[in-house]
Protein backbone atom coordinates (compact mmCIF):
# COMPACT_ATOMS: atom_id res chain seq x y z
CA UNK A 1 0.00 0.00 0.00
CA UNK A 2 1.26 3.35 -0.95
CA UNK A 3 2.19 5.36 2.20
CA UNK A 4 1.18 8.70 1.04
CA UNK A 5 -2.33 7.47 1.27
CA UNK A 6 -2.66 5.70 4.21
CA UNK A 7 -4.46 7.40 6.70
CA UNK A 8 -5.08 7.08 10.43
CA UNK A 9 -8.39 6.02 11.97
CA UNK A 10 -9.63 9.19 13.67
CA UNK A 11 -9.42 9.03 17.10
CA UNK A 12 -13.07 8.67 19.13
CA UNK A 13 -14.53 11.93 20.13
CA UNK A 14 -15.22 12.43 24.07
CA UNK A 15 -18.80 13.76 24.01
CA UNK A 16 -18.39 14.19 27.83
CA UNK A 17 -15.09 16.46 27.39
CA UNK A 18 -15.83 19.94 28.06
CA UNK A 19 -14.51 22.45 25.51
CA UNK A 20 -15.21 25.53 27.76
CA UNK A 21 -12.15 24.76 30.07
CA UNK A 22 -9.86 24.22 27.18
CA UNK A 23 -10.97 28.01 26.55
CA UNK A 24 -7.78 30.70 27.25
CA UNK A 25 -8.09 32.75 30.51
CA UNK A 26 -7.86 36.38 29.56
CA UNK A 27 -6.25 38.60 32.51
CA UNK A 28 -8.16 41.60 33.76
CA UNK A 29 -6.97 45.03 31.56
CA UNK A 30 -7.15 47.06 34.87
CA UNK A 31 -3.97 49.31 35.30
CA UNK A 32 -5.16 50.51 39.02
CA UNK A 33 -5.84 53.41 37.86
CA UNK A 34 -9.72 53.06 38.51
CA UNK A 35 -11.13 56.53 37.71
CA UNK A 36 -13.96 57.07 35.36
CA UNK A 37 -14.64 60.00 33.27
CA UNK A 38 -17.95 61.75 32.56
CA UNK A 39 -19.05 59.03 29.92
CA UNK A 40 -18.81 56.03 32.66
CA UNK A 41 -15.29 54.67 31.50
CA UNK A 42 -12.21 53.97 33.23
CA UNK A 43 -9.35 56.67 32.60
CA UNK A 44 -6.84 53.16 33.15
CA UNK A 45 -8.59 50.43 31.50
CA UNK A 46 -10.91 51.84 29.05
CA UNK A 47 -13.50 49.43 30.31
CA UNK A 48 -17.22 51.24 30.83
CA UNK A 49 -18.28 50.65 34.38
CA UNK A 50 -20.76 47.62 33.85
CA UNK A 51 -17.95 45.81 31.71
CA UNK A 52 -15.75 46.34 35.03
CA UNK A 53 -18.92 45.22 37.49
CA UNK A 54 -19.48 41.88 35.28
CA UNK A 55 -16.25 41.14 34.59
CA UNK A 56 -16.10 38.02 37.08
CA UNK A 57 -18.46 36.51 35.56
CA UNK A 58 -17.98 37.13 32.30
CA UNK A 59 -16.81 34.03 29.84
CA UNK A 60 -13.50 34.12 28.22
CA UNK A 61 -15.50 35.00 24.47
CA UNK A 62 -17.15 38.09 26.71
CA UNK A 63 -13.93 39.39 28.33
CA UNK A 64 -12.35 39.09 24.79
CA UNK A 65 -15.17 41.14 23.31
CA UNK A 66 -14.33 43.57 26.34
CA UNK A 67 -10.23 43.65 25.58
CA UNK A 68 -11.25 44.70 21.95
CA UNK A 69 -13.64 47.52 22.61
CA UNK A 70 -11.69 49.16 25.74
CA UNK A 71 -8.44 49.03 22.83
CA UNK A 72 -10.73 50.38 20.21
CA UNK A 73 -11.79 52.93 22.67
CA UNK A 74 -8.34 53.97 23.82
CA UNK A 75 -7.71 54.25 19.71
CA UNK A 76 -10.88 56.99 19.38
CA UNK A 77 -9.33 58.56 22.74
CA UNK A 78 -5.91 59.54 20.95
CA UNK A 79 -7.47 59.95 17.87
CA UNK A 80 -8.97 62.87 19.14
CA UNK A 81 -5.98 64.95 21.20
Amino acid sequence: MNELFHHRPKEPMNMNADNSEKQHHIESPCRKVCRLDEDGMCVGCFRMLDEIANWQIMNSQERGDVVRKAHLRMQLRDLKL
